[in-house]
């Protein structure tokens, strides 16, 4: 079996979904992953964000919605460390832990967070013969 990819988001209200399917996009050609066998995932308190959902549409993919105690599980294996937002929500990079909890146990970052004025972007894997696809 192949790897799992997550990518994980951070993101301010009001989600513009072009925006994000565009940074989506741009990992994925970078770390040669096709967005349709990933998964997407982010912060519950972003459940309602019309714009993660109308990107993950978009891109074929599973948007899933982490509670704040599955992104501090990862907090330790973060890349990136905002004071901000650590003071916000107890972890260095939402993005980053979105994805390492997204991608389950034992997942690891590909490369820090990517960023844009609104958002950011992360990828994980995990691990070979995860059967979550």
């Amino acid at each position: 079996m192949s790897a799992r990819y997550t990518f994980g988001v951070g993101a301010r209200t009001g989600v513009d979904a072009l925006e994000l399917a565009a940074l989506l996009r741009g990992l994925a050609v970078l770390f040669d992953v096709n967005p349709q066998a990933a998964t997407l995932a982010t912060l519950d308190a972003r459940e309602n964000e019309q714009g993660i959902h109308a990107a993950a549409r978009m891109l074929k993919m599973e948007a899933v919605f982490l509670s704040l105690d599955d992104l501090r599980a990862r907090r330790d294996d973060v890349l990136t460390s905002s004071p901000r937002i650590i003071e916000m929500f107890g972890v260095g990079s939402v993005a980053e832990a979105a994805a390492l909890a997204g991608a389950g146990e034992g997942s690891l970052l590909l490369a820090p967070r990517i960023a844009s004025a609104r958002l950011t972007c992360a990828i994980a894997r995990g691990r070979e013969g995860d059967e979550r696809k």
